[in-house]
């Protein structure tokens, strides 16, 4: 179709006032109120937007170009980067839609062109936006998910560090909400930093933590074997009731041959009697 090489040539040398006429009337039609570098911002992403469209009309293709995944993918960048929400991108994409209509509408009164191929185009519009938001939603859940592996992992290191008290001895407070992703962590993750260390009692003290679900339970049996296992021997403190009743309910627990105290303090003093 000659007449969408006309199309492609027009959009190519109007980018400018035609991606300021489509940002405009987004922020009018979605009443936006966003800042004047958030503005310039878009109007600068719109005019790649029309040389995606352009280049589709030109080259008769059918598929989005790469270029405009990559772009999708720097636009979800953006939003995770400034801590905003996806629905906050999404809700803009039915306006920006019904502002393209109008602008491919206008130039095709101005280029005489046919209905047949109004609707080529607008059928290209539809093809780059839906691409476009399936990628940067697409590419906005991976980021924020690997952002909340990351948060989920400082986290469970920062909830269960290993204070060396004194020769031989370290204590290991569990702190805060123990989820299973954070039992697991410290099993893989703290516990084999005594490996080879002269450490001989572990102090693990419960009274930071909230009750705990069965899956846990299983976990912090597992922590108590494996300090077993690298010759560590085990001392419980600050069991507060909630803990002890879910510790108790889980059956998965044996203390039996685990010396526990209510605090610290007391499993220090009872260490000193040994002459640790």
């Amino acid at each position: 179709m000659p007449h969408l090489i006309k199309f492609a040539e027009y959009v190519n040398s109007h980018k400018t006032e035609l991606a300021i006429e489509i940002v405009d009337s987004v922020i009018d039609r979605a009443s936006l109120k966003i800042p004047a570098d958030e503005r310039d911002n878009a109007v600068e992403m719109y005019k790649e937007f029309l040389t995606f469209l352009g280049d589709l009309a030109e080259q008769h293709r059918s598929t989005a170009p790469e270029a405009l995944i990559n772009w999708s993918k720097e636009n979800a960048a953006m939003q995770v980067a400034a801590g905003g929400k996806i629905s906050e991108i999404i809700v803009r994409y039915q306006p920006t839609r019904e502002v393209f209509i109008d602008v491919v509408n206008n130039i095709s009164e101005q280029l005489n062109l046919c209905i047949k191929e109004q609707a080529e185009i607008i059928k290209k519009v539809d093809l780059l936006l839906d691409t476009s938001l399936n990628e940067t939603v697409f590419a906005y859940e991976a980021m924020t998910e690997r952002m909340e592996e990351r948060y989920q992992e400082e986290a469970a290191r920062l909830s269960a560090p290993i204070v060396p008290v004194r020769e031989g001895v370290v204590v290991l407070p569990l702190i805060g909400e123990m989820t299973a992703y954070r039992a697991k962590y410290i099993l893989e993750n703290v516990l084999p930093e005594l490996s080879g260390s002269d450490v001989t009692y572990a102090i693990i003290d419960f009274s930071g933590i909230t009750p705990v679900e069965i899956e846990v339970a299983q976990y912090l049996n597992q922590m108590k074997g494996m300090l077993q296992l690298l010759g560590v021997q085990v001392l419980a403190t600050g069991f507060r009731p909630d803990t002890v009743k879910s510790l108790v309910d889980s059956g998965l627990i044996d203390f039996k041959n685990t010396r526990a105290f209510t605090t610290v303090k007391q499993a220090l003093d009872s260490l000193e009697k040994v002459n640790i």
